[in-house]
């Protein structure tokens, strides 16, 4: 029976799917003529924008030289779609860009049908994106390293994102998570790193989570909240 390999895409590209999928469902429901949520939905579109950004900087940087030797077309393929994905960010920030021009709620509401139409295109290519990078990419990062290995990895990215970018990523690994993969994860938090560090952890799990599954972490770990 195949054995379950550790996948370093997984939480990340989970946190990575709830925002465009939040911001896709905020976008469409936006009233134009509502100025405060309209500028809302916006300030939401330029955090995923930059989240998306800073995620393929993490891989162009600290994963792709892992498979450089043993794959480099493969590598040179993801860079170049890569570039293809700033292509569609910058389209996205064009298109914030111009809603928050738009002077009136007629205007806003042609503007925020386009952003919707540039928001449609870069969420296409980056869930394909992602699936790619969970076969092709990940086939190649497993024939390579071991579990141990890539767990280290996983550590040096984690150590090289500043407070609120950190901060950010678990915000949104919380929201894309299922229950048992979030204790999992804490699990290994409790066990591995300082006590501030789950307490941390646990605030934001605190601002994330719906009660079910705050309630069902907070068994899993035996954890009391102050």
């Amino acid at each position: 029976m195949e054995s379950i390999r550790f996948n370093p895409f997984h939480k990340i590209h989970q946190a990575l799917r709830a925002l465009l999928y939040h911001v896709s469902l905020t976008v469409q429901h936006t009233d134009a003529s509502n100025e405060e949520q309209y500028k809302k939905t916006l300030a939401q579109a330029e955090q995923l924008v930059a989240f998306f950004e800073g995620h393929a900087h993490t891989e162009d940087t600290l994963v792709f030289p892992m498979i450089a030797a043993a794959a480099p077309e493969v590598v040179a393929d993801f860079e170049a779609q890569h570039q293809e994905d700033h292509r569609l960010g910058e389209a996205l920030v064009n298109a914030i860009s111009s809603c928050r021009k738009a002077v009136d709620a007629t205007e806003r509401y042609f503007a925020i049908r386009a952003l919707q139409r540039a928001l449609h295109a870069f969420t296409a290519f980056n869930l394909t994106h992602m699936n790619q990078e969970e076969t092709v990419v990940l086939d190649i990062i497993h024939a390579n390293y071991t579990d141990a290995d890539l767990y280290q990895k996983e550590a040096e990215i984690v150590a090289s994102l500043s407070p609120e970018k950190l901060a950010f990523s678990s915000y949104w690994m919380l929201k894309g998570l299922s229950a048992d993969e979030i204790i999992e994860w804490f699990r290994a938090i409790k066990e591995k790193s300082p006590a501030f560090v789950l307490a941390a952890q646990m605030q934001i799990a605190e601002q994330a989570l719906p009660d079910e599954k705050l309630k069902a972490l907070q068994k899993g770990l035996a954890y009391s909240f102050a």
